[in-house]
């Protein structure tokens, strides 16, 4: 249930910011979004709220492939979900994604896998570090917003910054995922 509520806010708000179409303070509401997810949910699933942090993590041996599987399903139900909530506020505006013009799908892809590799190997160092956990660090969900923020400010303008498979289906909802959303499940 948390990795599901932790990913619907988190989606619900990247699809409101995507229909505000401002990239002014975008990325901080988005990161904002991420990192109070983080915190509330962390104690309780990890608050990873993003497949590719949950594979991440089952490839390093942190959460059991049992648990990664049913993340996947909380995400991207919960994306899904959100993603339809925000289609139904803003009917007039539907949610799109794909490469924002004059880039390419290949420039998307490059900054959709620079910054999901980002966001996994900072999340990686943050939530499995034994050094950082022994020590209490209470900062981790911080840096893994800033990633968001860092990123979204950066990747936006080519490739609107989903960095998350349940996010870019989330987002591809009118094509019901097989627009550009596969792709970029592919590209993170």
């Amino acid at each position: 249930i948390a990795e599901f509520v932790g990913t619907f806010v988190l989606m619900f708000t990247v699809g409101c910011c995507a229909v505000d179409g401002s990239n002014v303070w975008n990325p901080l509401a988005i990161g904002s979004a991420y990192m109070a997810m983080v915190y509330a949910l962390g104690q309780v699933s990890g608050g990873n709220l993003n497949p590719a942090i949950s594979l991440a993590l089952g490839l390093i041996g942190d959460l059991p492939w049992s648990d990664v599987l049913n993340y996947w399903s909380a995400q991207l139900l919960g994306g899904l979900a959100a993603a339809g909530c925000v289609t139904a506020l803003h009917s007039q505006q539907p949610l799109e994604l794909g490469p924002v013009a004059p880039f390419a799908g290949c420039h998307a892809a490059c900054v959709e896998m620079l910054y999901t590799f980002m966001l996994c190997f900072v999340a990686l160092n943050c939530m499995s570090s034994r050094r950082i956990i022994a020590d209490g660090n209470g900062f981790y969900a911080l840096a893994i917003g800033f990633v968001m923020v860092a990123g979204g400010y950066a990747a936006s303008p080519v490739s609107l910054a989903a960095f998350n498979p349940a996010i870019a289906i989330g987002l591809d909802i009118k094509r019901f995922g097989f627009g550009w959303g596969i792709w970029y499940v592919l590209f993170e």
